[in-house]
């Protein structure tokens, strides 16, 4: 399909909240495609979580909306996105407060019909590309506010586990017509 017929959905909030797993369950039950965290790959070569620099920052969200735009390709009516540059401006202004120009310019211009901003409330779990260092409540508000000033279409999702996928695909259905 052409990017612009597809219904472009990106999950969003702080760490360890099942972003990825609603990602990938999302895209399964919908028959489609989703487009996972590149800083993942990037920082699993890299191989130090704690050694980067905005520059580093930088490349990933490029590559990151260099897949999305591969992705909507191959996407049937729907892409999910793991990530987005208010990920990428929230980490920037945390760690080094400023964001480089790439993610501030574009951070307007690139859209999504819906943003699940995934709360905090599933236990956090330690991997060796999490570093924990941020207050989750705070990152999550911290999304909260971007999405706010972007004016931007967004629901929150709650639960744990097959509740958490069960909420966001009710607000999809929803807002986007899904008949079965």
């Amino acid at each position: 399909m052409e990017e612009g017929k597809i219904i472009k959905i990106a999950v969003v909030g702080p760490e360890s909240t099942g972003k990825s797993t609603l990602c990938r369950s999302l895209a399964e039950h919908y028959k489609t495609v989703c487009v996972h965290e590149y800083a993942r790959e990037y920082f699993t070569k890299k191989k130090n979580i704690d050694d980067f620099s905005l520059s580093d920052l930088e490349t990933v969200y490029i590559h990151q909306l260099g897949n999305e735009k591969k992705a909507c390709k191959t996407a049937n009516r729907f892409l999910f996105c793991d990530t987005t540059l208010i990920t990428g401006k929230i980490w920037c202004l945390e760690d080094f407060k400023k964001v480089p120009y790439f993610i501030s310019h574009n951070l307007t211009k690139v859209t999504y019909d819906l943003y699940l901003l995934s709360n905090n409330d599933v236990e956090w779990q330690k991997d060796e590309l999490r570093k924990g260092s941020h207050n989750r409540e705070h990152i999550f508000r911290r999304n909260k506010e971007e999405l706010d000033l972007l004016n931007a279409t967004y629901k929150i999702i709650t639960g744990t586990n097959e509740q958490r996928l069960k909420n966001a695909i009710k607000h999809i259905d929803t807002m986007f017509a899904v008949t079965k």
